[in-house]
């Protein structure tokens, strides 16, 4: 097959995915509540053992039982209880408990990077996803037109376009490697459209939601999205790199696996939550 041919394989791929899997997730935010944290919860459970398989590629031993554990609780524990900062304390003090007591069993051989990977992998994809949770569970108070996670929505949503903007300008003018060493195809040209996209279509999708906030909070959080989502796709293809492999899975035909569609999303999600909390409305 040749490079023409796989690249239209994959981009069919890729686009037959799309169209099956939006409209599930999009379905499991309206729905919202256990549905969308049991859909969540699975996202996670997915990411920690995609995580888990490449610290196995580095010979690093991650303990199956905790890093699930630890990577479902903040998404559950989210859609029960409001204060997301209390989950993480929760998570974050029973989680060590839970993991050196499981390491006790294992002998002490990598005892301190078995450790640390785990607990490490649970944080990098768990907390993130639950702020998902937790801001579905809270509602803005002038929601556009009704719609049940609208806040939620606007953020897929900024984030698949933002994406879908680095892609195309990427392969149509990039040509300025971004971070050779980390991910060699990606391109200040692509990262420039990313974060332009997601600098205008959080202020432009956002001020429907958020109707009292002023514009320029919206386009500065707009901005900060845009900046850090690429810093979350760049950390996953360290990751990977490091690994020794081109994609987390093989889970989603033409996109990779699951830490591959949710790297932007684990930087961009707290940093939504984080603004709505310092500005008292997500606590």
């Amino acid at each position: 097959m040749s490079t023409s041919d796989a690249a239209r394989k994959t981009l069919a791929q890729r686009i037959a995915v799309a169209v099956v899997g939006i409209p599930i997730v999009v379905a499991m935010v309206v729905l919202g509540g256990w549905a969308w944290a049991g859909f969540v919860a699975l996202v996670a459970l997915g990411g920690a053992w995609e995580y888990r398989a490449l610290a196995a590629r580095k010979g690093v031993r991650v303990q199956p039982g905790g890093i699930s554990l630890l990577a479902v609780a903040p998404p559950i524990l989210a859609a029960a209880w409001m204060d997301y900062f209390a989950v993480l304390g929760v998570v974050v003090l029973v989680g060590v408990l839970l993991v050196w007591t499981l390491e006790l069993a294992r002998g002490p051989e990598m005892a301190l990077l078995s450790t640390a990977a785990t607990l490490a992998g649970a944080l990098y994809v768990g907390a993130p996803l639950g702020t998902l949770v937790a801001l579905r569970v809270w509602e803005h108070g002038s929601v556009a037109d009704g719609i049940p996670g609208a806040t939620v929505l606007v953020l897929l949503a900024v984030i698949w376009l933002a994406d879908t903007a680095a892609y195309a300008v990427g392969r149509r003018w990039g040509r300025r490697p971004l971070a050779p060493r980390s991910s060699p195809k990606k391109t200040w040209e692509g990262a420039v459209a990313c974060w332009s996209t997601a600098t205008l279509v959080f202020p432009l999708l956002g001020s429907l939601v958020f109707t009292e906030i002023r514009l320029w909070e919206l386009l500065g959080v707009g901005a900060l999205i845009g900046a850090v989502m690429q810093l979350g796709d760049l950390a996953e293809s360290q990751l990977k790199r490091d690994a020794g492999v081109k994609d987390s899975s093989a889970l989603l035909p033409g996109h990779g696996g699951i830490l591959d569609r949710v790297d932007s999303l684990l930087f961009a999600a707290p940093v939504l939550w984080g603004w709505l909390a310092l500005r008292g409305g997500v606590l």
